[in-house]
């Protein structure tokens, strides 16, 4: 069984989070995956703590659903499912930018104020599995 502690889990990653700084050259790029990372992680800590049935948060239509599952999982399991969750999706949506869905159009990511692409000559996909797997180092 998995001892690795919640605390532990959120202590390892606040530390990777920082060692990150500038994986890439592109800090465009960078904002975009520390906003996508930090959205991932929004949604880890709302799903996890709403296994705990005395939570107070109010964000899902399923709290009942959600402490049913907490009284069979522990919250230190269900968070790292949750986080791979949530990258295989933003994963999936990176892919979509980069033409490998079924979108009936070109997609593009614009920095308004300069009119440049930044994702320019880049497989935002791949960028985005290397940022991911960057922190598990």
């Amino acid at each position: 069984m998995n001892t690795t502690t919640l605390d532990e889990i959120n202590t390892y990653k606040k530390q990777q989070t920082r060692r990150i700084l500038m994986l890439f050259e592109n800090d465009k790029l960078n904002s975009l995956f520390r906003e996508l990372e930090n959205i991932k992680e929004t949604y880890v800590e709302l799903t996890v703590g709403s296994l705990d049935k005395n939570s107070k948060i109010q964000w899902t239509e399923y709290k009942e659903e959600y402490e049913k599952l907490g009284e069979r999982i522990e919250s230190s399991g269900f968070q790292l499912i949750q986080m791979e969750l949530i990258e295989e999706v933003i994963y999936s949506l990176m892919e979509m930018l980069d033409g490998y869905r079924n979108l009936n159009f070109e997609a593009d990511i614009i920095d308004k104020k300069t009119g440049e692409s930044i994702t320019k000559n880049i497989q935002l996909h791949d960028k985005y599995r290397d940022y991911i797997e960057s922190k598990k180092k």
